[in-house]
């Protein structure tokens, strides 16, 4: 599957692409697990604050979005 990931934390002034699409392998759901395909999410603005490393996420590669 295809994901946009961010790698680092980047100034989005001087970063217009912050994230970058990459091929990743498909989920494997749980047993009793159900596996949803996504067609768009959006990006909110505690993720904005992470790319530009406001609040930094716990580790790097990370897929924003929800």
């Amino acid at each position: 599957m295809k994901a946009m990931v961010l790698n680092k934390i980047s100034s989005l002034k001087e970063n217009r692409d912050p994230l970058d699409l990459v091929d990743i392998l498909d989920p494997v759901p749980a047993e009793n697990g159900v596996l949803l395909r996504v067609s768009a999410c959006g990006v909110c603005r505690t993720e904005l604050d992470e790319i530009e490393g406001r609040t930094p996420p716990p580790r790097f590669a990370i897929i924003p979005g929800h």
